[in-house]
């Protein structure tokens, strides 16, 4: 339950914030977009669907988790805009998925696949929690 309006609301602040770090750890030159993209999907992507944020911060010990924060919050992203490199593509006309170029390449066949296989995992999840809400009744 969102307690108080505020702008992109919850969900949409922590997936941009997510993706402020992507821009930024890509424009550094740490990793590429597709091992950048494997990072969170087999790492944190996978540990959050079953613990938010603050459950695993919990799980992993706060004061672990405080003193990361200290060395690490310093050295994140706070840039206020998109990266040179996505404003690049978009000034070349090159929007993702629906221009047939992005950060990927989008074949009509790339398209349907990713599209297909995100739409079953999301029900996949979803028919799971339904079930999990129906056996805690």
């Amino acid at each position: 339950m969102v307690q108080k309006d505020i702008l992109g609301s919850i969900g949409n602040r922590l997936q941009y914030a997510l993706f402020r770090e992507a821009q930024y750890i890509l424009e550094q030159g740490v990793a590429s977009i597709e091992d950048i993209d494997k990072a969170v999907c087999y790492s944190i992507g996978r540990r959050l669907s079953v613990t938010g944020p603050f459950m695993t911060a919990d799980m992993g010990g706060l004061d672990v988790f405080d003193s990361i924060s200290a060395y690490l919050f310093p050295d994140l992203s706070n840039h206020n805009k998109s990266f040179s490199k996505m404003k690049n593509l978009i000034d070349e006309g090159n929007y993702g998925q629906k221009t047939g170029k992005g950060f990927y390449e989008w074949s009509q066949q790339q398209s349907k696949k990713m599209n297909k296989e995100r739409e079953q995992q999301l029900i996949y999840w979803l028919k799971r929690d339904l079930e999990e809400e129906k056996e805690q009744k």
